[in-house]
């Protein structure tokens, strides 16, 4: 399926002081491709994110301006749970699960839709993508590693049957082969359940295996748009992220 599932337009998000932290960002992604946000901490990621999975309406800010569209139709300011229902699901840098929780209940505990049968089938294929999870299924999720817990919180994504998912720092946190892990599950989601990212990561060299565009957000703005790579072969970008020069 091609043509675009998001297209952001002038996107300005603010807090409740004022101060902006996205400044008229526009962007587009194409139904399954991925899409890398790279930037300097404090430069907007995050809030472009959640301005776009709609989170900053019941917190400290809102999005002032500018529109949001999943699959031809405006849903800029709906929230979080509207939008989980057209089909956006946010995997936060935080709180992605309940630490409290088994693994079971924390999978238990996604608003599932659909009939019973319907339900269980999905619900095999997120076990058989992340085998660990029957495995670990009556342990705290507190108690799993970083990488774990990483793919504990992708798999309650899954579940809602996302169109589109926003995922804020896959790999912060996480060790070398954690991160191969991760990454490795996420390009087996785009491949064979087609669904649309928007990355925000630090990890350049691992998300630029999976992603087709990326665009560098310097200020709240978009400084610097592409294909994966035409960024990574900037020089810009080499120096400020891959640490390469020439």
């Amino acid at each position: 399926m091609s043509g675009a599932v998001l297209t952001v337009t002038d996107l300005r998000v603010v807090y409740r002081d004022g101060s902006v932290a996205v400044d008229g960002v526009s962007l587009s992604v194409d139904a399954g491709t991925v899409c890398l946000i790279l930037g300097a901490n404090g430069a907007g990621k995050t809030s472009l994110l959640r301005g776009i999975g709609g989170f900053w309406q019941s917190e400290h800010g809102r999005v002032q301006a500018g529109s949001v569209v999943v699959d031809g139709k405006d849903v800029t300011g709906r929230s979080p749970r509207a939008l989980a229902k057209a089909g956006v699901v946010l995997v936060p840098e935080d709180n992605k699960v309940f630490k409290t929780l088994t693994v079971d209940e924390n999978l238990r505990a996604v608003p599932m839709t659909g009939s019973a049968a319907s339900r269980r089938a999905l619900r095999d294929e997120v076990m058989a993508l992340f085998p660990f999870l029957g495995e670990r299924s009556r342990l705290p999720a507190g108690q799993l590693s970083g990488g774990e817990r990483q793919m504990l919180g992708i798999a309650r994504a899954l579940l809602l049957r996302p169109r589109l998912m926003l995922i804020d720092e896959a790999s912060l946190g996480l060790s070398p082969i954690a991160v191969e892990t991760v990454f490795s599950r996420l390009k087996l989601i785009i491949d064979e359940w087609h669904t649309t990212m928007v990355i925000v990561e630090q990890n350049i060299r691992a998300a630029l295996g999976i992603a087709q565009t990326a665009h560098v957000m310097e200020g709240g703005r978009i400084a610097l748009s592409g294909t994966a790579a035409q960024i990574v072969n900037d020089e810009r970008v080499r120096r400020a992220y891959l640490g390469l020069e020439g």
